[in-house]
């Protein structure tokens, strides 16, 4: 008991009557934080932290710095009190011993909040693994399919594809104009037929090849293909009844269908037909006695030079085709058959077996290449076999060909064939899916629908256009009043006519009595 320490002396406080230590009393101030009541921590001697804390007074910190890394005032003291002079505001940092984001103990949020406020950190951005593509730019047929869009919205009769750098050009596409309705005009009084009246503009492209939809609009009245790259038409293109206006010029077509005359008839509408400049077949005639004659008084001629006629004489009359006095012709065209080839006989893959050889589809600039020479009058077809080997009943390739083009597989069936199956068997499925998009093809003699053709040839008509004072001007030039050389030429049209079968020839020419005795007085032609 003699250790402990003896108590202060209290003196008497004769205002208060209490003992009191005689010491000022402090002002506390409002803003100061009020006394910790909290009980006092008792900790290990090791603790250095453990000094900061006493019950009753605020003494100097004789540590500084948060609980985690404390050091002691008293040997840095100047330090950092000039440390506190030049630093502004502390940063804020992770301590990754902790593992918890924890400021220092003079760290003022309010400041903390005015930064972010201010704008955003200028931090790096992290580039995403994934590098995605742009996206693709719209193929020139999508392009179209908007623009028919917009004209079905909009009720516009005029659909202006040209100039779009098409290629290809699908059924899906042309579809939707069949169900394209017109918008009725805003007049009061006045009622008018809403029969729509369409207009399409396909020139200056690379089309080589047509959809079957395009020629299923019963209400197109205007078609334009000009500048293209198109070396045949489909047989479908007889089906325009209300076609008025049509436009085949500068393509690489060789021959038009037979299905085309359809656009002559009495029921038809066409009005304007331009067909030239085109690659198209021109007839090679024999020549006459006169004409060797005029040849032999020239005794010098450049080159070899061809001794065939191209054109038969001015109003001669080389034939009557049967089908000519079966159809009738709209009053405002003349339409006269000319003459023919002889008759090509083909296998059941398509490989010709007899008859002549057209030339093909070239862009040379030889016209010799686009001659063939036309069949005697008097000449009757013969297949290659003759007796009961003859029948009109398809083979059965045929018949799978056309069992595959009804198929929505068609497209893939080529897939799945063996790998050493015969290369003609994807030629043929080719083919097929060719006939389908455009819209498949009839015989011209009995009307059956096949794909793989056994006979074919060529006819040449007269198409010209008649005027109002009752003459006549081609194809070529319906705008000309007077016919030269070559229009003469151009008048002849090539028409391909394909039959199903061997037996599917053309009948008998009828040559009138006039011309057969003209002929065995001259043998020839006038």
């Amino acid at each position: 008991m003699a250790e402990d320490l003896p108590l202060p002396r209290l003196s008497w406080d004769p205002s208060r009557e209490s003992y009191s230590k005689n010491l000022p009393r402090k002002r506390v101030r409002l803003s100061s934080p009020p006394i910790s009541s909290d009980p006092v921590i008792f900790s290990s001697d090791d603790d250095p932290s453990a000094d900061n804390y006493h019950s009753q007074e605020r003494r100097k910190k004789r540590f500084r710095g948060p609980w985690y890394r404390q050091r002691p005032a008293s040997d840095e003291g100047s330090q950092d009190s000039h440390e506190h002079e030049k630093k502004g505001k502390r940063k804020l940092e992770r301590q990754f011993d902790s593992g918890v984001f924890m400021g220092s103990d003079g760290t003022d949020m309010d400041e903390f909040m005015e930064e972010i406020e201010s704008g955003p950190a200028s931090l790096p951005l992290r580039q995403s693994r994934i590098i995605q593509t742009e996206k693709a730019a719209p193929t020139p047929e999508e392009l179209a399919q908007g623009q028919i869009q917009r004209c079905l919205e909009d009720g516009n009769e005029s659909i202006d594809l040209s100039s779009r750098a098409l290629t290809t050009l699908s059924n899906a596409t042309i579809r939707p104009l069949a169900t394209f309705t017109r918008v009725p005009p805003v007049t009061e009084g006045v009622f008018t037929r809403l029969e729509p009246k369409l207009k399409i503009f396909l020139a200056s492209n690379q089309l080589t090849s047509l959809p079957g939809e395009l020629f299923n609009l019963d209400r197109l009245v205007a078609l334009s293909l000009r500048g293209n790259q198109l070396h045949e038409l489909p047989p479908s293109i007889g089906k325009l009844s209300n076609l008025k206006e049509l436009n085949l010029s500068q393509n690489g077509l060789r021959y038009l269908p037979y299905e085309i005359l359809e656009l002559f008839s009495d029921t038809s509408r066409l009005n304007s037909l331009h067909l030239h400049p085109n690659l198209f077949h021109e007839p090679q005639f024999p020549l006459s006695e006169d004409d060797v004659k005029e040849e032999e008084k020239v005794p010098y001629r450049i080159g070899l030079g061809n001794r065939t006629r191209q054109s038969p004489r001015r109003g001669a009359i080389c034939a009557v085709s049967p089908d000519q006095h079966r159809r009738s012709w709209h009053t405002q065209w003349k339409v006269t058959y000319q003459a023919r080839t002889e008759v090509r006989f083909l296998d059941i893959n398509g490989t010709l077996v007899k008859g002549p050889s057209f030339p093909v589809n070239t862009l040379e600039s030889n016209s010799f290449h686009n001659k063939i020479a036309v069949a005697d009058v008097n000449d009757s077809p013969e297949p290659p076999t003759s007796g009961d080997s003859l029948s009109r009943a398809p083979s059965l390739l045929e018949v799978a060909l056309a069992a595959c083009a009804k198929s929505p597989q068609l497209p893939f069936i080529a897939d799945f064939l063996p790998e050493h199956s015969p290369s003609s068997l994807h030629e043929l499925l080719l083919k097929a899916a060719e006939k389908k998009e455009s819209g498949g093809s009839k015989c011209t003699i009995c009307a059956r629908s096949f794909i793989i053709p056994r006979t074919e040839w060529i006819e040449w008509w007269e198409i010209a256009k008649v005027l109002e004072n009752n003459s006549t001007a081609s194809a070529a030039s319906p705008l000309r009043q007077m016919e030269n050389e070559r229009d003469v030429l151009e008048k002849m049209v090539p028409l391909m006519r394909r039959g199903c079968s061997w037996m599917c020839v053309p009948e008998k020419l009828n040559v009138p009595e006039v011309e057969k005795g003209r002929m065995a007085v001259d043998g020839r032609l006038e």
